[in-house]
């Protein structure tokens, strides 16, 4: 009988008259099991004290003990990525991030890269083999990426890895990355505003006394806080004052 350890399942009862029982009349006998052993599986084997005997018909004491044969089988799981960080699909990424691989189980830097594209275009954003020192971790089960660049603002990007790049310590491999849909993001968004046009424009004359002020930006803006002043350019004496949040300000 073989058993798992963790709960005296049996894995598998073979007869010993059976053919995946051979070696009768040596001194080697070898059982083959119909079923592969799980990954990183603890088992124990007992025999029955019938099983053999010696050509004078002593028997042998067989196995009653679940201490006496006792294994673990080996890791024969790759590692996978629990997380990524940014996480897939991520927005408003800052500029300055990391790329951090949490890892199903700890991994080792091998040989390869890790390759940063921007999204549209596929250009190569950066390439840093894993056994730079901008990649940080290996024998743990987090792997940081540092970039030497800075992200550009509201930039997509996605990133590829070989899959030479990490293995267990069992010399599982990782099986990389080759989509650029497996992990992408974006990046936040770190320009100021600037203004594109005023009405009325910069040293007009002959502006309607009536006239509204607009600001045109470069990109949507919201109302937050403080004050718009208007002043006379002679002496500068204050003509209004009007809070961002007032009414009369609008288009935010």
């Amino acid at each position: 009988h073989i058993k798992r350890t963790s709960n005296d399942a049996v894995f598998e009862t073979i007869p010993v008259t059976d053919a995946r029982v051979s070696g009768t009349g040596t001194a080697t006998i070898t059982i083959n099991p119909n079923s592969t052993f799980a990954g990183e599986t603890g088992y124990y084997v007992q025999i029955d004290a019938t099983a053999f005997d010696d050509p004078a018909g002593n028997s042998y004491a067989g196995i009653s003990d679940k201490t006496v044969w006792n294994f673990v089988t080996e890791d024969i799981t790759e590692p996978t990525v629990d997380t990524y960080s940014p996480a897939d699909n991520a927005t408003g990424v800052a500029v300055g991030a990391d790329l951090v691989l949490t890892f199903s189980e700890p991994v080792d830097v091998e040989s390869g890269n890790i390759e940063i594209f921007e999204t549209v275009g596929d250009g190569l954003f950066e390439s840093i083999p894993v056994t730079d020192a901008r990649v940080t971790g290996t024998g743990t089960a987090t792997i940081t990426i540092n970039p030497t660049a800075s992200f550009a603002s509201e930039t997509g990007y996605y990133v590829l890895i070989d899959v030479t790049a990490f293995d267990d310590p069992s010399d599982n491999s990782y099986a990389g990355i080759a989509d650029k849909t497996v992990w992408n993001f974006t990046s936040a968004d770190v320009i100021a505003p600037t203004v594109s046009t005023y009405s009325p424009t910069d040293n007009a004359t002959t502006v309607p006394v009536e006239a509204n002020l607009v600001l045109t930006f470069s990109e949507s803006v919201d109302v937050e806080s403080g004050n718009i002043e208007i002043r006379e350019t002679v002496g500068g004496g204050l003509f209004e004052s009007i809070p961002v949040t007032d009414a009369r300000v609008t288009g935010g």
